[in-house]
């Protein structure tokens, strides 16, 4: 035991010369001299922390002892006195163990009762050896008392994984029994641990690195991490046989204050490589399980303006990041097709240019989002990726789990794949707990610490649905959209879905209810590698029906029709597009707000800003004229993830950002600008356009090889106007059902008459989008009554289907959740309200006799209904099947369609079709009826 102690208490350091992990990025490297503490370590010590610390230079050392590391004295001398910090202990003999323990031990600990691990738990070999949480004042009683050996700074699940033999039981310990999350250097020494010790099932790679924690202003000293990736399968050092199975990718925390991916996953990989996980054991004989560690920026540090409150001791409030160090948003920048919003940095390897040329800091990508970069890049490189799920949490919901549905295309298989595995999981958990009241007790107990909340027990444990239909937003840039979209399009062609899990916390680690949120996500997990080791099979009965669509190429849309392509009618004639980015903070007050200027060259505006972990509010976007376009209210628990406004082509005058609560928020405004009508993403992002010709009929081609009977042919108006329809003059119908989505041909009399001939003979006709406009044409049974005035065209934020009659036919098994009909981004709409919809005048809807199965658009007008023509049906979908919008930037090219479940659903149910879907050659499950 060393004499050499110093052990007084002296007067605690001015809470002025403390530092948070942000505040000390700033400090310039001379704050640090003459110090065994590094500014590099400081700054990961203030983030493992969480709390605001003294610089090495200033501390006169409170408590110091040859037993302790380096980093051990600074923890505990440059925290505030009451901060409780995390340290391993080793001592001399089993005497001095169980003499602390007797001070700090808690033997009466009750996970059913306590909040928090207990604040010291021991062990007595290989060395006798304590994990506890102490105050400096602690720390110096324990040292008077004798007996210690060493102590050393040891944030982590596992008590004693800095010291050696800590491996006996777990690498990562159960839930239960864990210290803390895993810590990202515990897990970097784990994984490679077990990769040594199970090298025929576990193979871990470091595929790239995150930005690392800097001074953003300077970009100075920053401290990147390895993003791990770890592979588990049988024989897994069998490259053919690796490289042939199927594989199912979990990306775990891609925001780093979502923990519950990390805790989930990190426990997976260990049993699974022990051949320990039975309910994953078969499986592994023929898939591959990808787990990627995504965001260890996030999951490294907190942020001040993470915290909701200042104080220590007693609950100690850790925060983790939801961005890496250089954005705010790791989950917006993927390279998506179709919109792009210029605020966001798509990672995308190939041809990544040095630097971004709209950045005026002049950074790159490989500056801002390395981390994505060598996602995707590595993630290519797979063969047969079947699935990608990405878990998330969120606050509170009526649902204990949300599933939230990718916003990429999706043709009948992936469509059915995707709800079957959300039924699967779901029922899952019900086989499990039953209900949300087997874990009642844990989930208003968390609820109440977490957020105040008393009594808080989820309706039900899972619902699913798109993005909006969960959560009330869209977004472009997500990895589900990235990972799902087709391989030609540079995805990964997967079915791809993004669990949300209630009660996160990214402060403390609270046994009781993390045990509960892990086996939600570990079910989750079963289901996903389940699915992709099952063989699926989804099809269409058609009772035998015929069905045409009426195609035209006034619903194509090519890249060669671009300005800026080579191809493009403009070639020859460039048109610069410009960008301006302007910084603010809105101050508190009436005063404050935030402003940029839009004229007559102003393509678009987008808006963000970081209000994270602000919970009171309402920020507004103002117009011009002083009215307010989009809110978000702070206090809404979603609102984490709604940081950005979008207004496609904006009103010229002033645009104000405002905002009413008592907090800076820190705002970017930027202004796309340029003289032709399309902007050329290469002067704004640095990528060229890639090649695409799209259509939304490709819809009715795609259907075809799932269908059991029946055919389905493509028209021209033409063929339909020269009588293709029927069946020569014998008046019998060579269709059952026509399909139109466009308005071609609306003034041409004859192809109108020949629709008209083809309903009295008794076909249904189904019109869509701006094939509404027939109904306005068409003298044949209650269409008759609908006049052109009747029908209007507009737009809106996002198409959803509302005050729906789940009683109606065209809705039959669309569940409640359900609105989305299409899913926008990738179609290249944005959130701006620009998404197009027809609708029906409710009025003369109604009185001629119509069905209302929902409306669209502000103004409750018929967004989807049904007309008869005597044995014939008229349904009407005023937004299902749009073409795609090329005015934004979009340039990873673009989707055919983008359905939604709800939304392909709504298409079958209107030609009278049934769905059928077959799991290992059982059919699971019919959707939809023959009319």
């Amino acid at each position: 035991m060393s004499s050499n102690r110093r052990h007084k208490l002296t007067e605690s350091h001015d809470e002025t010369d403390r530092y948070t992990a942000k505040d000390a990025a700033e400090l310039e490297k001379s704050a640090f001299d003459g110090s065994s503490i590094g500014r590099r370590t400081f700054l990961s010590v203030a983030a493992a922390t969480g709390v605001a610390l003294t610089v090495p230079s200033t501390v006169s050392a409170e408590v110091t002892d040859d037993a302790m590391t380096d980093l051990a004295e600074f923890a505990i001398n440059a925290t505030p006195d009451d901060h409780h910090v995390t340290l391993v202990i080793e001592f001399e003999d089993t005497d001095a163990l169980n003499a602390f323990y007797d001070e700090y031990g808690q033997p009466d600990w009750d996970i059913e009762e306590d909040d928090l691990p207990p604040k010291a738990v021991t062990r007595e070999k290989p060395t006798p050896a304590a994990h506890a949480y102490l105050t400096a004042a602690e720390l110096a009683e324990a040292l008077d008392r004798g007996g210690i050996e060493y102590v050393d700074f040891s944030p982590g699940a596992n008590p004693f994984w800095k010291l050696g033999d800590a491996y006996d039981d777990r690498v990562f310990p159960k839930v239960e029994d864990a210290r803390d999350f895993v810590s990202h250097s515990e897990l970097d020494q784990g994984l490679h641990y077990l990769a040594e010790e199970y090298s025929d099932r576990l193979q871990v790679h470091a595929m790239g690195q995150s930005p690392g924690w800097e001074n953003l202003y300077t970009g100075e000293d920053s401290d990147p991490k390895d993003v791990y990736v770890a592979e588990v399968t049988k024989d897994i050092q069998d490259e053919a046989s690796f490289a042939e199975k199927d594989k199912v990718v979990f990306s775990l925390s891609i925001h780093g204050d979502e923990p519950a991916g990390r805790v989930a996953g990190t426990r997976l990989i260990e049993e699974a490589t022990k051949g320990a996980a039975d309910d994953f054991e078969d499986v592994l004989d023929d898939i591959v399980i990808v787990f990627v560690f995504i965001n260890p920026d996030g999951w490294v540090v907190r942020k001040p303006q993470y915290e909701f409150e200042t104080w220590w001791g007693g609950t100690e409030r850790f925060r983790y990041d939801r961005g890496n160090a250089a954005v705010g948003d790791t989950n917006r920048q993927y390279p998506t097709m179709g919109w792009v919003n210029p605020g966001y940095w798509p990672a995308e390897p190939e041809d990544t240019p040095e630097v971004r040329p709209d950045d005026p800091q002049g950074r790159g990508y490989r500056d801002m989002v390395p981390d994505a970069l060598a996602v995707v890049e590595h993630l290519r490189r797979y063969d047969n990726v079947e699935y990608l799920c990405d878990y998330h949490m969120m606050d509170l919901s009526d649902s204990m789990v949300l599933n939230l549905e990718s916003n990429a295309p999706y043709d009948h298989s992936g469509t059915h794949n995707l709800d079957e595995v959300n039924i699967r999981i779901g029922d899952g958990m019900t086989n499990h707990w039953g209900s949300p009241e087997a874990i009642a007790d844990d989930t208003s107990r968390a609820s109440e610490a977490i957020h105040g909340v008393e009594g808080y027990v989820p309706e039900r444990l899972l619902d699913y649905g798109t993005i909006y239909d969960s959560l009330s937003y869209q977004i472009t840039g997500g990895l589900l959209g990235w990972a799902g979209q087709p391989e030609e399009f540079g995805g990964l062609g997967a079915v791809t879905v993004a669990p949300e899990l209630v009660l996160r916390d990214g402060y403390d680690f609270k046994p009781f209810i993390e045990r509960r949120l892990e086996m939600a996500y570990r079910i989750s997990m079963r289901e996903y590698a389940e699915m992709t080791a099952a063989k699926t099979n989804a099809t269409v009965a058609t009772d035998g029906q015929d069905t045409a669509y009426v195609g035209s190429g006034v619903l194509t849309r090519r890249s060669a029709d671009l300005p800026y392509t080579d191809e493009g009618p403009g070639e020859g004639h460039p048109r610069a597009t410009r960008v301006q980015h302007r910084h603010e903070t809105v101050q508190p007050g009436p005063g404050g707000s935030a402003s940029a200027s839009s004229n007559r060259t102003t393509h678009s505006l987008a808006v963000q800003f970081d209000a994270h972990g602000i919970d009171e509010g309402v920020v507004r976007l103002v117009n011009p004229g002083g009215q307010t376009v989009r809110e978000i209210d702070l206090a809404d628990p979603l609102s984490d993830d709604q940081g950005h406004f979008y207004v496609p082509d904006p009103d010229d005058g002033d645009w104000s950002i405002e905002y009413d609560g008592d907090a800076d928020i820190d705002v970017e405004m930027i202004l796309l600008e340029t003289e032709d009508e399309y902007p050329n993403p290469e002067e704004v992002l640095g990528y060229s356009q890639r090649e695409y010709v799209v259509n939304p009929m490709q819809f009715f081609e795609d259907l075809k090889p799932f269908l059991e009977e029946g055919t389905i042919d493509g028209l021209r108006v033409h063929d339909v106007r020269i009588g293709r329809l029927m069946r020569g003059n014998s008046g019998e119908r060579q269709y059952d059902n026509l399909v139109i989505s466009h308005d071609d041909g609306v003034d041409d009399q004859r192809y109108i008459a020949a629709i008209e001939e083809f309903v009295e003979a008794g076909g249904d006709l189904v019109l869509t989008d701006a094939g509404v406009n027939l109904l306005g044409r068409l003298d044949v049974g209650q269409a008759a009554a609908i006049g052109a005035d009747d029908i209007e065209y507009g737009t809106t934020d996002f198409p959803n289907l509302m005050d729906r009659d789940l009683d109606h036919p065209l809705l039959t098994d669309v569940r409640p959740i359900q609105q989305e009909i299409w899913k926008i981004s990738q179609l290249g709409y944005t959130t701006g309200d620009d998404s197009p919809v027809w609708t029906i005048d409710t009025d003369a809807f109604t009185a001629a006799g119509g069905t209302v199965a929902g409306i669209l658009g502000e103004d409750g007008d018929v967004g989807a209904g049904m007309l008869s023509a005597g044995d014939a049906e008229i349904n009407v979908i005023g937004s299902v099947l749009p073409p795609a919008n090329q005015r934004e930037l979009h340039p990873f090219g673009m989707a055919d369609y983008t359905l939604s479940f709800m939304g392909h659903t709504l298409i079958c149910n209107a030609l009278g079709f049934e769905q059928r879907r077959y799991v290992n050659g059982e059919l699971v499950g019919t959707w939809g009826e023959f009319r």
